[in-house]
């Protein structure tokens, strides 16, 4: 729950604490009808406790799926660099791609041998 979430539902539960004091303070001295308003009054507060309740729970549920996805999508990162490293790894060489696979560079173990005859 964060801080504003805390402070709320303290307001809540003291405005249903006074609310219900004030119910059994004027039961009997004050018409039926407002003693029930009164107590109507003093529940009301509870659906603000159960709304601050179920916000913070559904925080806590989207932090947990945000750090998931965020796992998710480093690990589809570090298996595109893996993949590109193993792309520029297997090419053979420089000259290779720079000449579009017409020529090698000397060392290269993919060159041709254009001097024997087969």
């Amino acid at each position: 729950m964060s801080r504003g979430s805390r402070t709320l539902t303290v307001l809540y539960v003291a405005v249903a604490l006074w609310l219900s004091f004030c119910t059994v303070r004027t039961w009997g001295a004050v018409p039926v009808w407002s003693t029930l308003a009164m107590a109507a009054a003093a529940l009301t507060p509870v659906l603000g406790i159960v709304r601050e309740t179920v916000i913070a729970d559904e925080r806590r549920a989207v932090a947990v799926l945000r750090e998931r996805e965020g796992r998710r999508a480093a690990w589809r990162d570090e298996a595109v660099a893996a993949l590109a490293r193993a792309e520029v790894q297997a090419a053979c060489c420089e000259r290779w791609w720079t000449s579009c696979a017409t020529e090698h560079d000397p060392g290269c173990a993919h060159r041709p041998s254009w001097g024997s005859t087969a």
